[in-house]
């Protein structure tokens, strides 16, 4: 019996049955982002950010917007930083920083928007109404808790 489990373990680890104890992937950044979302500030060095490239992507919903500078955003916008650590042409990524915009009410106080903190493996390592993002964000010259412009 136990080699038995033993071996129905073993098949199993092989075939990926079970999950890392890492938090899983953000609702909110498909798989497949890269071709569903669109650029809409090029790699640049974000100061603010550690000193760290950041290439920011946007889904269809806040995409015309935030590159129109037409805000606040509506619920359902979706904008995430690639961070690329020191390298200027965004090629090695190490993460992800997300801000969902919910619907009125869920962080009023925090323009409604919801922060992910996401490893390079699109899993989540920060989530909700985080104030140590929230609370930066806030702050001149951001307008509705976005910094970077286009």
């Amino acid at each position: 019996m136990l080699r038995l489990l033993g071996l129905t373990l073993m098949a199993c680890l092989g075939a990926g049955c079970f999950q890392d104890s890492t938090q899983q992937h953000s609702t909110f950044l498909p798989l497949n982002y890269q071709s569903t979302f669109q650029a809409v500030r090029s790699c640049r060095l974000n100061v603010q950010h550690a000193n760290q490239y950041q290439l920011v992507l946007a889904n269809a919903i806040a995409a015309d917007s935030y590159t129109s500078g037409t805000y606040p955003l509506p619920a359902g916008s979706v904008v995430v930083a690639e961070e690329h650590g020191n390298d200027p042409s965004c090629n090695s990524l190490l993460g992800y920083y997300l801000m969902a915009k919910e619907k009125p009410g869920y962080a009023s106080t925090a323009g409604d928007w919801h922060w992910q903190e996401l490893d390079s493996n699109q899993r989540v390592s920060q989530d909700g109404r985080l104030t140590t993002c929230s609370s930066c964000h806030a702050q001149p010259p951001c307008t509705d808790y976005l910094c970077s412009p286009p």
